[in-house]
C-alpha cells in the first residue's frame, strides 16, 4: 500500500518573491541615499553659502599668516576660530560629494531585477571618476582646515616654545593655502542639483558618430548622461506606438525636435508647434508629452535641447543659417549643383575643436564622396571620408526637418598638440566619386589655453546652468 505522496522541496520556488522583496529593500535603500543627496547639496546651495565659504577659506589662512609677523592685532584665538567655522562650513558639502557618488553608482551599476545596468552607455566611468576626484578633493580641503585648527588650537594651549610654535603657525597656513585652492575649484560647481536628471551635468560628449543621420535627434542623445540616455530610450519606444500613419517613428521624432527648435527661437508660436507636432503623432502620444509628472515631456525636452545647444553652438548655426536661407529665398546651390556649410569655432583651447560639415547634394543621382580634411599640424593631419550622399529633392526643401534629412552633416573632432598654439587653418575639400573637387574650403581657428565663450570649461558650465533652469522651471 502507498502512503501518502509528499511534494519535494523545491528551492527555487521562492526565488521570484525573494527577488522582488531584494528589489524592494534596494529601492527602499536608493530613496534613502537620494534623500540624503537632496538634503546636504540643499544644504551646500543655500543662498550666499559658497560665497561665504570661499571667503571664510581665504580669512582663515591670512589670520593665521599675520600672527607669523608678530602684529600687535594678530590673534590666535582669532584664527582657531576663523579655521573652525571653515570647517563646519565644509563640512554639508563634503556629505553632499558623499551622497552624490553613492546615489551615482546606484543608478548607474545596479544589475538586480526591476533595475537596468547603464554601463553599456557611454560616459559611466567618467561619471564616476569625476564624483570620486571631487571626493577627494573635499575631504583635502576639509582636512586641512582641521589640521590647521588643530596646529593653532596646540600653539594657543600647549607652551610650544618660540621655533616650534612658528612651525605649527606656518603648517596651518600651508594648510589653509591648500584648503583654499581646493575651494577655488570646488565651487564653481556642485554636481547633481537637478532632482530629475541629477547626473546631466557631469557628462561631456567623448563619444559620437562622425555621421548625424538624424541630426537633432543623434546630437542630443549624444548629450544626455548614461541614466537619461537609459529613459530616453524607453520614452522613444513607448512614443513608437503613438506615431500617426505615414511617417516613421525616427522621422516624427526629429520633427518635434524641429518644432521645438523653431519655438525656442521664436519662429514658431507654442500653438504653432503643437500643431506641428500633431501632425505626426496621435493625441494619445500628445497626452504624454504634456504630462507635467513625467520625466521625459516638452518641457525637459526643451532643456535638453537648450543644454545640447549650449554644448555645440556651432551645428545649431549652421542649422539656423540653413533654415534662415531657406526662408528668405537664398538657398541656391552652386553651379555644380552642390551645397556646403562649414563650422568651427574662431578659437580652440585644450588643443581641440568640433567640425561640423554640411553638405546637399543637388545634383540628379545619389553618390558616395569623399571628405577630405586638412588639419594644419594636427593630429592627425589628414582625415579622409568616403559617405553616401543622397540627392536633395525639391520636396525636403519646405521644412526644417526635410532640409536636414536631404543634407549630409559630418560631426569631426579635431586635435593638436599640446604645444601647438596660434592660427591654423583647417581645408575641408569634397571629392565626388568621379574624383573631380566638388568644393574646397578653408576655415581657420586660434589656438589658445586661456578660457573663452566656446571653451570646453565654458561649454560644459553653460550646459550645467541650463540644466539648473531645467530644475527651476520643472520645480515651478
Amino acid at each position: 500500500m502507498k502512503g501518502p505522496q509528499v511534494a519535494l522541496p523545491t528551492p527555487y520556488a521562492a526565488e521570484p518573491e525573494t527577488n522582488s522583496n531584494k528589489s524592494r529593500a534596494y529601492s527602499k535603500r536608493i530613496a534613502r541615499i537620494d534623500s540624503q543627496r537632496k538634503f546636504w547639496t540643499k544644504v551646500s546651495t543655500i543662498r550666499y553659502m559658497p560665497s561665504i565659504r570661499f571667503w571664510f577659506s581665504i580669512a582663515a589662512p591670512a589670520s593665521a599668516g599675520v600672527i607669523l609677523t608678530n602684529w600687535e592685532y594678530s590673534s590666535v584665538e582669532i584664527a582657531i576660530i576663523f579655521f573652525s567655522i571653515l570647517s563646519i562650513l565644509l563640512l554639508p558639502p563634503h556629505f553632499s560629494s558623499l551622497f552624490a557618488k553613492m546615489s551615482a553608482r546606484h543608478r548607474l551599476q545596479l544589475r538586480i531585477e526591476g533595475f537596468k545596468s547603464k554601463e553599456a552607455y557611454p560616459g559611466v566611468e567618467r561619471i564616476l571618476n569625476t564624483l570620486h576626484e571631487r571626493i577627494l578633493r573635499e575631504r583635502v580641503r576639509l582636512f586641512s582646515a582641521i589640521l590647521s585648527a588643530l596646529s593653532l588650537f596646540a600653539v594657543w594651549e600647549i607652551e610650544t616654545g618660540y621655533v616650534l610654535g612658528q612651525i605649527l603657525v606656518s603648517f596651518s597656513v600651508i594648510l589653509g593655502f591648500i584648503s583654499w585652492l581646493n575651494t577655488f575649484y570646488l565651487e564653481g560647481s556642485i554636481p547633481m542639483r537637478s532632482n530629475k536628471f541629477p547626473l546631466l551635468s557631469l557628462h561631456a560628449p567623448t563619444l559620437h558618430e562622425s555621421v548625424l543621420n538624424r541630426v537633432l535627434t543623434d546630437v542630443l542623445v549624444a548629450h544626455l548622461d548614461p541614466e537619461t540616455a537609459g529613459s530616453w530610450d524607453d520614452w522613444t519606444m513607448l512614443l513608437e506606438e503613438k506615431v500617426r500613419d505615414g511617417h516613421s517613428p525616427s522621422a516624427a521624432l526629429e520633427h518635434m525636435l524641429t518644432a521645438l527648435h523653431l519655438n525656442d527661437r521664436g519662429l514658431l508660436t507654442s500653438e504653432e508647434m503643437m500643431s506641428s507636432i500633431r501632425e505626426v503623432y496621435k493625441i494619445s502620444a500628445l497626452d504624454k508629452l504634456t504630462d507635467t509628472t513625467a520625466k521625459i515631456n516638452i518641457v525637459s525636452i526643451q532643456s535638453l535641447l537648450a543644454h545640447t545647444r549650449a554644448w555645440q553652438p556651432g551645428l545649431f548655426r549652421l542649422i539656423d543659417r540653413l533654415h534662415d536661407a531657406s526662408k528668405n529665398g537664398e538657398l541656391t546651390l552652386s553651379e555644380n549643383k552642390w551645397r556646403t556649410d562649414l563650422d568651427l569655432p574662431p578659437r580652440s583651447s585644450d588643443g581641440q575643436s568640433d567640425l561640423f560639415v554640411m553638405v546637399h547634394n543637388g545634383g540628379d543621382s545619389d553618390m558616395t564622396i569623399e571628405v577630405e580634411i586638412v588639419t594644419a599640424h594636427g593630429e592627425p593631419e589628414v582625415q579622409t571620408l568616403r559617405v553616401p550622399c543622397k540627392r536633395t529633392r525639391i520636396k525636403e526643401l519646405v521644412t526644417l526637418d526635410g532640409l536636414l534629412d536631404s543634407a549630409l552633416v559630418l560631426w569631426i573632432g579635431l586635435a593638436w598638440p599640446s604645444t601647438v598654439s596660434g592660427p591654423h587653418p583647417v581645408q575641408v575639400t569634397i571629392n565626388g566619386d568621379d574624383g573631380n573637387t566638388l568644393s574646397s574650403t578653408i576655415v581657420q581657428t586660434t589656438l589658445t589655453s586661456s578660457l573663452h565663450p566656446e571653451s570646453a570649461g565654458v561649454r560644459m558650465a553653460d550646459a550645467a546652468e541650463e540644466v539648473r533652469r531645467l530644475a527651476l522651471s520643472v520645480s515651478e
